[in-house]
């Protein structure tokens, strides 16, 4: 009978154990901050985007971009991209020329939170790491990984416990090399016109314009 009690005890335990060290539901996190961004009418993040390979950092710089639904506009370094949710503009101020795509195939819309988050259990497997401190705040972390075909085998969210927004994203590319996106300013409910989201030729004298659709 002891044995018994014992045996039953150290199930008990074991069972105890196992679900206060089991990781929470990711799905829960993933569709609130899902949420969180959708009901927004638009908004404007400041970045920090930082290349490293093999733990060298190879460059950094700043970058701002505005978001309306599914329209967008960044604009980092020397290049602005323009996506109105039928056409992708990328121009390049180094050469003064710019490149037309179809939106759908717009490879920067990884820079763009709803167009990770929309539908991301059909885009990504989603796996809970932990939480931590960053800057002061306590972040979940959430690896994602591409169901398909991507230049990114795996992107890891840092998502503020808090206010469930997203404030920092590492995407680990194939060839080795490492993008962190971090956000210095988060302006919800912003104000834009949809011209904001175009690319107007006339702003720029003698741009070079290649369709590539």
């Amino acid at each position: 009978m002891l044995h018994k009690n014992l045996l039953f005890l150290f199930l008990f335990l074991s069972g105890t154990l196992f679900a206060q060290n089991s990781p929470p539901p990711v799905a829960p996190i993933m569709d609130k901050t899902a949420q969180k961004y959708s009901v927004l009418s638009a908004f404007s993040l400041d970045f920090t985007l930082s290349i490293n390979e093999n733990e060298k950092k190879l460059n950094s710089f700043d970058g701002v971009v505005f978001v309306k639904k599914d329209k967008y506009y960044l604009t980092f370094e020397d290049q602005i991209m323009a996506n109105d949710g039928v056409i992708m503009w990328n121009y390049q101020r180094s050469t003064n020329e710019a490149s037309i795509f179809d939106a759908e195939e717009d490879e920067f819309s990884v820079f763009h939170p709803m167009k990770m988050l929309n539908n991301w259990d059909k885009e990504y497997s989603a796996k809970y790491i932990r939480e931590e401190e960053l800057s002061k705040n306590i972040v979940i972390i959430v690896d994602l990984t591409p169901k398909q075909k991507s230049s990114f085998y795996k992107i890891r969210l840092f998502i503020n416990k808090t206010t469930s927004y997203i404030q920092q994203m590492m995407m680990y590319d194939l060839d080795g090399s490492t993008l962190t996106y971090t956000v210095t300013k988060f302006t919800p409910n912003a104000e834009f016109a949809d011209t904001k989201f175009t690319f107007s030729k006339n702003d720029y004298p003698k741009v070079q314009v290649n369709d590539m659709r």
